[in-house]
Parts: C-alpha cells; structure tokens; sequence
C-alpha cells in the first residue's frame, strides 16, 4: 500500500523501513512543524542559491533581553518563517527565560495550519542557549 509523505522531517534522520534516505513527515501538521524548525534553525546565508532563507536569529543571541529585542525578533522570525512556510497562519511568538539555566532562552511559535475549511492551532517550542 502506498502511503502519503509530505516532506523530510526536521531535524533530519533516516530511522526508517521504508529503504528511503531520510524519514519523511506522515501528516501536514508535522510537515508544516519540520518546515517551522528548518527554517528557524537555519541562519540566513547558509543556503546555497537562496541567501534569504532561514533566519537572523543568531544575531539576537547577544542582544539585550528587553521588550525593544523581543519585539523586534518576533517581527523579524514571523516575516521570515511566513515567507517559506506555506499555509501557516501566525497566531503569536513568545520568549521566556528558562528558569533553571539563565544561559538558555524558549522560544514558543503558536501557528494555525488550514485544512480546508478548518483551522488547526498548533504549536512549536523550542530552547536555545545564550
């Protein structure tokens, strides 16, 4: 039986039976979670043939965490993620310290991904060290 695929999954790996190279995404919603994850994880530049993929969000590392940053971070990640992730509807990005290491930062992307007629709201979070 053949069965639907909708992209690679992110991060990349290949724990499959299915004699394919890399494992691939079963159903839209973790399609669009991976494509999320690919382009955040993926500093601008780093693409061959397409410098403008991916995000500047690396740049913030050493940023101040003050409002002004955050603010302009979750313009920047939504311009850039809604630019090559198709059928995402941004509902809202937020950063919070990590309470037991001051060195990491959570960064939570509340997405909605349409299904025909439907919406459905999901969300991805992620942790990086500052």
């Amino acid at each position: 039986m053949l069965t639907k695929k909708f992209g690679i999954t992110y991060p990349f790996s290949s724990n499959n039976d299915e004699e394919v190279f890399l494992d691939l995404d079963k159903n839209m919603t973790d399609r669009v979670k991976s494509e999320v994850l690919h382009v955040l994880f993926t500093p601008k530049g780093q693409r061959l043939r397409n410098p403008d993929f991916g995000t500047d969000l690396i740049k913030y590392i050493f940023s101040p965490s003050d409002d002004m940053t955050f603010e302009s971070l979750k313009k920047s990640l939504t311009e850039d993620i809604g630019k090559y992730v198709n059928g995402v509807l941004f509902n809202d990005i937020s950063f919070s310290k990590d309470e037991n290491d001051e060195h990491s930062m959570i960064i939570i992307v509340k997405y909605g991904i349409k299904k025909g007629n439907k919406l459905e709201s999901t969300s991805v979070g992620v942790k990086i060290n500052i």
